[in-house]
């Protein structure tokens, strides 16, 4: 039975208690006035410049806590209604993009299209598209072999309700072996080709149809860019667009399998509604991972963002484009605009009938050769956004911009769950490219700022601004750690002693952040020690991460270097793995990420015990003019623990490696050297 206009398939409803939320923004707001009044006001004669460098951090910080609050102000939570949705549901085209089958193991992605393709949702109308850009025949055989054990997995999941419909998390087990070759296996491996035929071509073991299934390795050549990721899902858009043409697209990464067979259901709801549905251009679902440790040690949960933030969106037109889990309606990924006197439906213009899957074949492979695109609007008007390392927040922006709203679902039961990185290195590589993609954001044609006005929401506008300018952290966290450190091991105070007023907002406004965030997390179900460690890593990517990402643009801006697109690993090690389920943190490779953040932990620390014999000659009451910038050493010396231990205490082979040691410890005294002259 099709929905009424009375059927609405989702409702919605704004969180609770904002009005103690917005209590505390007040105050919070009149205490940053109150700290720039301060720093306008008391300007030393000596040492201008610093003060002028830390009141500069200051207003940073400040600025960028009044973008978050684009996310706090209204959180808002949707429910949806599935039981509700009419018997003839809309076909979905579902993308898989593999690149590296050593960073990305093939039954690992094998896994993945194993666990989409158990979705309850009617066969017929699934259409399966798997890129891989690393050409692997180890990928093409995993899932030639997958498409096989599909016959007999998909019943298998029907009968006894399988969740989550991943064979190898199902099963708690080490990955399957699904068997050897086949003497046809060499003579299937092409470009192109069509594994499992829709329209109930190919039936499973029950003899129900099974859904379409196409692997998919576009043609690569030196000269020819490939646009790495959104290259891929372009060249899937186009092969989808000549096999199966559905109106709605799924693309979920290699590494996030399913974990709820409903979820495909919960998303039409949003298309689907009869009062809502025609504007929505995507639903996004949140990234949730499985082997996060306990106090998720690297704060690769990414809880603050799924869990809080982006509940936030929903009051401004809708989340960003994460780039994986996430259902668009084809119309507006091709590059319509929404016209609310015109609205687009959600038509069913799939290819149906009888298909000649050897004709079809060929013709995808001019879809993907190298050279297609040129002269072509693909990546530029149409698709996604190419230029960016983060194509995904890019092209959100873009289909916001063009009068799209999207709609952040998060079901009791996780929809996805993935793979974060499980190391040091990684996880600050996946953040620089994070960061070094969103500032290419806030420096393109497409800039929140100005773009974004007219076309955006204010909320909206927030919210890409914190996003797109993460990588600016860097600048006030490098003052904060260097210059009162420095300042304090030389005798000069910065901020106001403990017995002026003046001190008691400083005090305040630090406070009452750590506490704000830590609740924010206890209330998202974290822990203490995950608070410390999310804000451990803050440190890290701000010092590291974001600094590179600087770094990056600049030597891009001046054309010496490409930003480039780096595959964080899918694979660890047993001994790094035990450390990682101890929650010890790894190093052990020698990366020059990790030199700016021990390089500052260094100087902290001997800062510190600098002005410790000041200390023990005066008291603290003598220094209670350097009081806060005693506290900020010690807060940044106390929270790189596991970076002294890995530097000097420990004997793994994931302790901190001797060349950065050597390194920064030298950088960190010839920074301390060099203060004594400049200060």
């Amino acid at each position: 039975m099709a929905a009424t206009i009375t059927d609405r398939l989702f409702t919605t409803r704004i969180a609770s208690g904002r009005l103690l939320y917005k209590l505390y923004f007040i105050a919070f707001i009149a205490g940053i006035f109150s700290l720039c009044y301060y720093r306008l006001t008391h300007i030393p004669s000596d040492h201008p410049i610093l003060w002028l460098l830390v009141s500069l951090a200051e207003f940073w910080f400040a600025a960028t806590w009044v973008f978050q609050q684009g996310f706090r102000w209204a959180p808002t939570f949707h429910v949806t209604y599935p039981d509700r949705l009419p018997s003839n549901l809309p076909p979905v085209d579902l993308f898989v993009c593999t690149a590296d089958p050593d960073r990305e193991p093939p039954m690992l992605v094998a896994d993945t299209l194993l666990s989409l393709m158990a979705y309850d949702y009617d066969a017929n109308k699934l259409a399966f598209y798997l890129s891989d850009d690393g050409g692997s025949e180890l990928t093409f055989h995993a899932i030639y072999q997958a498409s096989l054990f599909a016959k007999h997995w998909l019943p298998f999941c029907r009968k006894y309700k399988v969740e989550p419909p991943a064979p190898q998390a199902y099963f708690s087990a080490e990955n399957m072996d699904v068997g050897g070759g086949c003497q046809s296996f060499r003579r299937d491996y092409d470009l192109v080709k069509v594994l499992l035929q829709g329209n109930g071509k190919d039936v499973d073991v029950e003899g129900k149809p099974m859904p379409t299934l196409v692997y998919v390795s576009r043609e690569k050549r030196s000269g020819h860019p490939h646009h790495y990721k959104a290259g891929a899902l372009n060249a899937l858009n186009r092969v989808s667009s000549l096999m199966s043409n559905a109106p709605l697209i799924l693309n979920v990464d290699c590494d996030m399998h399913s974990n709820n067979s409903q979820a495909l259901r919960d998303a039409v709801c949003f298309f689907l509604d009869p009062k809502e549905g025609h504007r929505i251009g995507y639903v996004q679902f949140p990234q949730s991972f499985n082997g996060v440790t306990k106090n998720d040690l690297y704060a690769n949960g990414v809880k603050r963002i799924y869990e809080i933030e982006f509940f936030g969106t929903n009051a401004h037109n809708g989340p960003m484009y994460a780039g994986t889990g996430s259902v668009h309606r084809r119309e507006s990924l091709n590059g319509r605009k929404f016209d609310p006197n015109f609205p687009i439906k959600l038509e069913d213009k799939s290819v149906k009938g009888s298909k000649n899957w050897t004709e079809l074949e060929e013709k995808a492979k001019e879809l993907i050769r190298c050279d297609y695109e040129m002269g072509k609007p693909w990546g530029k008007e149409m698709g996604v956004m190419y230029g960016c390392a983060v194509e995904d927040v890019f092209s959100g922006l873009v289909f916001h911009s063009r009068g799209w709203q999207s709609v952040f679902c998060s079901p009791e039961r996780k929809a996805y769950l993935g793979l974060a990185p499980v190391n040091t290195n990684d996880t600050l590589i996946q953040h620089k490219r994070w960061s070094t993609g969103s500032l290419e954001i806030f420096l393109s044609d497409y800039c929140p700022w100005t773009h974004g006005v007219g076309r955006l929401k204010l909320g909206q506008i927030m919210c890409y601004s914190f996003y797109t300018l993460w990588a600016l952290w860097c600048l006030p966290m490098l003052c904060y750690a260097l210059i009162p450190p420095l300042a304090m091991a030389n005798g000069i105070s910065l901020f106001p002693q403990v017995t002026d007023p003046w001190f008691k907002v400083f005090a305040s406004l630090g406070i009452a952040s750590h506490i704000f965030s830590l609740g924010e997390l206890m209330w998202a179900k974290g822990t203490i020690k995950m608070w410390w460690n999310e804000t451990r890593m803050w440190m890290m990517k701000g010092s590291s991460s974001y600094l590179f990402s600087v770094i990056v643009i600049i030597l891009k801006s001046v054309g010496i270097s490409e930003t480039g697109f780096e595959i964080t690993s899918k694979v660890i090690n047993q001994e790094a793995l035990k450390r990682y389920n101890q929650e010890i943190m790894e190093f052990a490779v020698p990366s020059p990420m990790f030199i700016p953040t021990t390089t500052l932990s260094l100087l902290n620390l001997y800062c510190l015990l600098q002005t410790t014999p000041k200390i023990l000659e005066v008291g603290l009451g003598g220094l209670d003019h350097l009081a806060l910038q005693l506290i900020i050493s010690g807060y940044i010396s106390i929270i790189s623990m596991p970076l002294y231990e890995a530097l000097f205490l420990r004997k793994d082979k994931g302790r901190m490696p001797t060349s950065v040691t050597t390194y920064s410890i030298t950088l960190a005294f010839l920074v301390f050297y060099l203060s004594s002259f400049v200060m």
